[in-house]
This record gives structure tokens, sequence and C-alpha cells, in this order.
């Protein structure tokens, strides 16, 4: 059920960085960090993918423009 999702984030306090197990109900909502206190805002959406493979596709049609005719 997607209710039952559950987000793993890490705390940003470089002196915890434990890996936190929220449900997906807190998304845009904070949460304490129960390590160190430290309060971290859950992300209200998902990350989208912007891997270095979407990138690469929208590159190349850049290229192919700038070829100089024969």
């Amino acid at each position: 059920m997607p209710g039952d999702e559950v987000i793993r984030i890490m705390c940003p306090n470089l002196g915890c960085q434990r890996v936190l197990a929220v449900p997906s109900s807190a998304r845009g909502k904070l949460v304490r960090c129960r390590g160190c206190g430290s309060n971290i805002r859950i992300p209200a959406n998902r990350p989208t993918d912007s891997g270095p493979s979407s990138q690469a596709s929208q590159q190349a049609p850049a290229q192919q423009q700038h070829k100089p005719a024969a």
C-alpha cells in the first residue's frame, strides 16, 4: 500500500549522520533525529531522476547542430 511506504533519509548533522526511516505521511514536515535532536525537513516530493544519462541525451542534439556542413 502507498500509505505504508517508508522514506529513508540521512541526518544532515555531520556528527550524527544516522539513517532515519520515516513514514511517507511525513513528507513536507519537520522530524527530529533521535540520535542528535536535529530538526530535519522531509522533502515534499520524490526526487526526480536527473542522472548523467538524462543530461547526455539533452546535450547530444545541441552538439549535432554545431557541426559544419561538408
